[in-house]
């Protein structure tokens, strides 16, 4: 294949100009020069032949510095810089000719016999209406990139319609010498070189704009293909007495109701129309740690494993993932978001749907099964949540397994590509569903999604909504952990024995790690500190002075000691915090003559638990420590150890801490030594015992409020434990204890006015009993009730009293014994 025709020079200066007037592509990576070793002549390759591609390039290689693709290379070996994989043929270019380029056989040719020559071959790959950050009209989707053959004329639709929405990918090189070292002289030397870089391609081009998916019907077919099906479809014969072509029929209706329709027309105009919605509903969205996505090696099959916060989640990752050059993944939506137009749309966007229960359907576990290990040696990106459904309270739920039993079997059975979970933190300073989470919190039903629920929602949307942050917590490699539990795994699949011993454990560690490394990547806003603050004063209102002074104080804390290096914390300072509170209308001023009091809605103050949450586990410790000087003018460094490693095992597996047991002791040392730099505390010579400052003093009160952060999670312990201790030993199932502690609760909130739901969140008693049960501290019997040691409870309510005032303690007792 000749660089370029006749007809082709003869248009090279007009394109030339028309290119340098009009075009503005976006190019990646971004230090691409320093990727070229000075002296090494560099060969471009393009995956298909056209002037116009040939034209832009060589326009990016003037503007960056770069070697020309139309200089000779070798002293006349090739007459341009410039190979072509593939050339359209036909008048209208609609046909593919993918013969071996000559380029490349002179190449090899000239390597094999002279050593000292080592060009470098660089895939370049266009994308035409595909840039990152650029918005795009209807039209431009008539002509983006795609998977489909386009001719001539497309080609040059696309230079005049989407010029300025161009990205331009610079791949890795592939060095001659190196990579012809087992086929030097060889005919197949020049095939494999082929092969190396159409490969290439195709990850770039999967990375960039998703595999491609061909034809819905053609991926229900494959899945009705697989062996797994037709057994499951003759279990069903077998179980109902119906013919295969019925069993069939039940198995392609299930995969239908699953399969994804994706259309990367349609993601391309939701993506102009979703970023004018953002733009109206938020202040903007800020992205952190985006660095760990780019740090997947390419080729790798990628799951996002995201929070779940709210019914945006679903858009809000597809968006940013597309607007930052990445394909949208397939996203796994509960069966309830099926509904009329709207199940279309999101099949259309990536979404496939799954029910909430498999129990006692075989043939339907087979096609969804089945369908996922498609999709995945595919390679296409794969989204859902692993907590199941929407937080109502902001803290992160426990997991649920199913999704990632299932991803972890698929790719047992055929592990093609490396498997890389990349957790994603979603930040809210407001939400669309903010009340009804309320509202569920205290009581009502959960409302059912439906067509009307969601025209209700449509008023909502002209309120402010503030910003919304999106940070990528630390990839999560699947082989490593495989390897742990099953050494000498080895990458073998796994054929039918999908469900070895060892499969259980694995993702119940795979779910931990998973939800640590989302808290990991935790954003901290003025909202949330707003929160973490006044929602612990008794009538959720401060002096302006005081306020300010509380929330650079924790801003500070959460600098100087930082939980992960991923954790943001906002810049602002306390006053500006304030004015961004009042602007979104969380904070009220009262205005006095010694100065202005800042205080919370009762309506608002409930909403601002659900923000308080999303960053309470970043102060869990400092405040956990600061409690032990609620009641206490002075602790020894052993019994702050103490207390630590007593409360640690559950509020690290309510809250997900990053840290081990065994880190435990160094952490509160370094946390120790942050409250002293704050003056928060102090203490003798060899730090054998911490005091805290003169209660009359601004620091006392400090550290005070900094105890009360946690004091609400002591206190449901010490309830829970209270009820134990007097019901006695094997008197109490888990369900009614549970129970208990909820309507205690309640009491509680009636009585002295605490005004949050979550505090009687009955979940949180439940999971609190189950680590009771899972650290041995309580046993079950024969018929289900809870055993335990007396003393060994007893001891637990006696570190209570270290922490807790008598006061608080008197108020739950009383509570109990009522």
């Amino acid at each position: 294949m000749r660089p370029l025709t006749a007809l082709e020079r003869l248009l090279l200066p007009l394109v030339r100009r028309f290119v340098t007037l009009w075009v503005r592509p976006s190019v990646l990576p971004d230090d691409v020069a320093a990727r070229f070793l000075p002296g090494r002549p560099i060969v471009y390759v393009l995956e298909k032949r056209g002037l116009v591609d040939v034209a832009v390039l060589e326009f990016v290689c003037r503007e960056r510095n770069l070697p020309l693709p139309l200089a000779p290379v070798g002293d006349g070996l090739l007459p341009a810089a410039v190979a072509f994989l593939e050339r359209r043929a036909g008048w209208l270019g609609m046909r593919i000719d993918r013969r071996m380029p000559e380029a490349l056989r002179t190449l090899t040719d000239k390597a094999a016999t002279d050593l000292g020559f080592d060009a470098e071959l660089v895939p370049v790959s266009l994308y035409w209406g595909r840039a990152p950050g650029r918005e795009r009209e209807w039209f431009r989707l008539l002509v983006a990139e795609g998977w489909d053959i386009g001719g001539r004329v497309r080609k040059a639709l696309s230079l005049l319609v989407n010029g300025r929405n161009l990205l331009i990918l610079f791949g890795e090189g592939v060095v001659l010498q190196p990579s012809l070292a087992e086929t030097r002289g060889l005919p197949r030397g020049p095939r494999r070189l082929s092969r190396q870089l159409r490969a290439q391609f195709r990850n770039q081009r999967v990375a960039t704009i998703g595999p491609d998916l061909s034809h819905r019907r053609t991926i229900v077919a494959q899945v009705l293909r697989t062996q797994a099906v037709r057994d499951a479809v003759r279990g069903e014969m077998k179980a109902k007495g119906s013919t295969r072509h019925d069993g069939l029929d039940v198995a392609r209706r299930y995969a239908f109701e699953v399969a994804a329709n994706y259309s990367h027309w349609f993601v391309t105009l939701m993506y102009g129309l979703l970023s004018r919605l953002w733009n109206r509903l938020y202040d903007g969205v800020e992205l952190a740690n985006f660095s760990s996505l780019e740090s997947v090696a390419e080729g790798s099959e990628i799951v996002y494993v995201p929070c779940h916060r709210s019914h945006m989640d679903y858009l809000l990752l597809s968006y940013v993932v597309y607007h930052k050059g990445y394909a949208v993944p397939h996203i796994a939506a509960g069966i309830n978001l099926n509904l009329p137009v709207v199940g279309s749309l999101l099949r259309r966007g990536g979404a496939f749907f799954l029910r909430r229960s498999f129990a006692g359907n075989a043939l339907y576990s087979a096609v969804f099964l089945r369908y996922l290990g498609l999709m995945m040696a595919r390679g296409h990106s794969i989204e859902y949540f692993v907590e199941g459904g929407r937080s109502r309270t902001g803290r992160l739920l426990k997991p649920k397994t199913g999704m990632l039993a299932m991803t972890v079997r698929s790719y047992l059975r055929e592990p093609r590509l490396p498997l890389v979970f990349v957790p994603v933190y979603f930040g809210y300073e407001r939400l669309v569903e903010g009340r009804t989470y309320i509202g569920e919190l205290s009581g009502r039903p959960k409302e059912k999604e439906s067509l009307a629920s969601l025209v209700k929602v449509i008023p909502a949307l002209r309120s402010r909504f503030g910003k919304v942050y999106v940070s990528f917590g630390e990839p999560l490699a699947l082989d490593p952990l495989i390897e742990r539990h099953a050494p000498g795994w080895g990458r073998v699949p796994a054929g039918t024995d999908d469900r070895p011993e060892w499969l259980s454990p694995l993702v119940r560690d795979v779910a931990t790690r998973i939800m640590t490394r989302i808290n990991a990547a935790a954003c901290v806003t003025p909202i949330n500190l707003i929160g973490l603050v006044l929602l612990g004063t008794p009538r959720q209102s401060l002096g302006e002075s005081d306020l300010v002074r509380q929330l650079e104080l924790y801003a500070s804390l959460l600098r100087q000691a930082p939980y992960s290096p991923r954790v943001w914390v906002t810049a602002a300072d306390g006053a500006s915090m304030i004015r961004y509170g009042e602007s979104l209308k969380v904070l009220r001023r009262q205005p006095h003559e010694l100065g202005d009091v800042i205080f919370m809605t009762p309506e608002q103050s409930v909403l601002q638990t659900y923000f308080r949450n999303n960053a309470l586990h970043l102060l869990l410790m400092p405040s956990l420590i600061a409690c032990a000087f609620l009641s206490n003018p002075s602790v020894a460094r052993d019994d702050l150890q103490r207390f630590a490693r007593r409360v640690y095992p559950y509020v690290q597996e309510e809250y997900f801490l990053r840290w081990t047991e065994d880190e435990l002791p160094g952490v509160v040392d370094e946390l120790l030594e942050d409250l002293l730099n704050h003056g928060l505390l102090t203490s003798s010579e060899d730090h054998s015992l911490w005091q805290r400052p003169p209660v009359e003093s601004s620091e006392a009160v400090q550290l005070s409020m900094l105890a009360r952060v946690t004091v609400p999670i002591l206190e449901r312990y010490y309830l829970a434990i209270s009820l134990l201790l007097k019901a006695g030993t094997g008197r109490l199932t888990e369900d009614a204890l549970a129970r208990q502690c909820q309507l205690m609760a309640q009491r509680m909130a009636l009585l002295y006015d605490l005004n949050s739901p979550e505090f009687f969140d009955r979940a949180q008693f439940s999971n609190f009993v189950e680590r009771l049960v899972e650290r041995r501290v309580l046993s079950r019997s024969e018929d289900g009730r809870l055993e335990f040691d007396n003393a060994v409870l007893e001891g637990v309510a006696t570190d209570a009293q270290v922490v807790l005032s008598e006061q608080l303690r008197n108020s739950i007792l009383q509570v109990v014994h009522r």
